[in-house]
């Protein structure tokens, strides 16, 4: 197994904060990217896990770091 690096964010809290506004219902700490770091068998299944977990369809943008 290797191990793979994802910023992750929600685009909606971004967006509130840009605005200097807060998302009704998205803590603003997502507006930050966040760092996780996934244990999988390649880079697709890394990233299979963290969109399962941070949709893509609810909000969130993943980036893979390494």
């Amino acid at each position: 197994m290797s191990t793979y690096v994802f910023s992750v964010y929600h685009a909606e809290a971004r967006d509130a904060l840009k605005n200097n506004q807060e998302h009704p219902h998205i803590s603003m700490r997502w507006a930050s990217p966040c760092r996780f770091a996934i244990e999988a068998e390649s880079p697709r299944d890394a990233e299979n896990c963290i969109t399962k977990k941070y949709p893509h369809d609810e909000g969130f943008v993943t980036k893979r770091l390494n």
